[in-house]
């Protein structure tokens, strides 16, 4: 099974994925990708740490796909 790797970009803060995770094929990473981009940008953005979340998802090492997550609060 190939091994993903979920780097995460909070505001600019890069947290690497050192270890990774196996997974069956390109769809379950992206799945997962999704599900932890949501889950970070829903504590980040609720407690006011972040506005832009990013998932940088490699396989292997090498660059697979990245799922960007951004809140925007505008006054009426």
């Amino acid at each position: 099974m190939p091994r993903f790797h979920f780097d995460i970009h909070e505001n600019g803060r890069l947290i690497p994925d050192e270890n990774g995770q196996e997974l069956s094929d390109a769809d379950d990473a992206r799945k997962e990708a999704v599900l932890t981009g949501a889950s970070i940008a829903r504590d980040a953005f609720i407690a006011g740490s972040a506005h832009h979340v990013v998932v940088d998802v490699r396989e292997e090492g090498a660059p697979l796909l990245k799922v960007s997550i951004t809140m925007q609060v505008e006054k009426a």
